[in-house]
């Protein structure tokens, strides 16, 4: 086999995984999440700010979560945009979809040094199809709901849902 033969069955394989990748990324719910980031911006923000903490906000995909809204942590460190991402079944985040919407946060550890994610739904008042799932991503001792330091977090990310919910029924993006 020459070098352009290997070179050509490369850039196929290659092409092939990046049609499959962009396949993925568009299997997500078609509906338009746009008023829902409208309404859930002011209040996402609100929470990075007042946790520290990196705010997701993901509708369900076939493979997991889709994220439609990321809010970085606000400690200026280097971080990554994530919106538009596929998160796995075993996030916090597709688990609290998968669930029912009854306003219970759910706890995942992540498998790599100590961060973890809570999550909690939005249930969309006139359609709970398109429910989204509200989490926060940091330290798992903050987060982790066996321990005492993560009352304040659940708090607030379980404030902010009603906020957002709130914010859709009645039809405006304000603060309380």
């Amino acid at each position: 086999m020459d070098r352009t033969t290997t070179v050509l069955r490369r850039a196929v394989s290659t092409l092939r995984l990046a049609a499959q990748h962009l396949d993925d990324r568009a299997a997500a719910p078609p509906q338009d999440y746009n008023c829902l980031r409208a309404a859930a911006m002011i209040w996402t923000d609100e929470l990075a700010s007042r946790s520290g903490m990196s705010v997701r906000l993901a509708v369900a995909h076939p493979c997991g979560a889709q994220i439609i809204h990321h809010v970085f942590r606000p400690d200026n460190s280097p971080q990554r945009l994530a919106t538009g991402d596929v998160l796995p079944p075993a996030c916090a985040a597709a688990q609290a979809l998968a669930l029912p919407h009854d306003g219970r946060c759910v706890f995942a550890p992540k498998p790599d040094a100590h961060t973890a994610e809570l999550a909690t739904v939005v249930p969309c008042p006139e359609a709970p199809e398109r429910a989204v799932a509200l989490s926060v991503t940091g330290p798992d001792d903050l987060l982790n709901p066996v321990l005492a330091a993560s009352i304040r977090t659940r708090y607030l990310l379980c404030h902010t849902a009603a906020s957002i919910r709130a914010s859709l029924t009645a039809g405006t993006p304000t603060r309380a």
